[in-house]
């Protein structure tokens, strides 16, 4: 039984909100359910409610709605693995094409 969906390694900046503040951090792998952030401030709050995260890459803006899964502090930044809810299907899309994969298009129905 596979505990996660393999990571795909990648280097994008982004912009994550705690629902306090706005910090910038690097994404360096994901997934179509989760992904990791480094360099993080330590002023990011890993106990808040809400996590929101906004990366661009080329064309594509993906707002992410987020929940923490673990930290590791280090001396000035936080390294943190995050779980994306509901990831939206641009998303899926975005990660089909970095491995390589074509998703299945919709049904059609007559």
């Amino acid at each position: 039984m596979k505990l996660r969906d393999d990571r795909t390694e990648i280097t994008i900046l982004a912009n994550i909100a705690d629902g306090k503040h706005v910090f910038e951090g690097m994404v360096v792998n994901v997934s179509r359910e989760g992904l990791k952030m480094i360099d993080i401030p330590q002023k990011f709050d890993f106990y808040s409610e809400k996590y929101t995260a906004v990366i661009t890459e080329k064309d594509n803006n993906f707002k992410l709605h987020l929940k923490p899964r673990w930290a590791k502090t280090k001396k000035t930044h936080k390294d943190v693995g995050f779980k994306i809810i509901s990831p939206p299907l641009e998303w899926i899309k975005f990660i089909n094409e970095l491995e390589g994969r074509e998703i299945a298009a919709s049904p059609v129905y007559y």
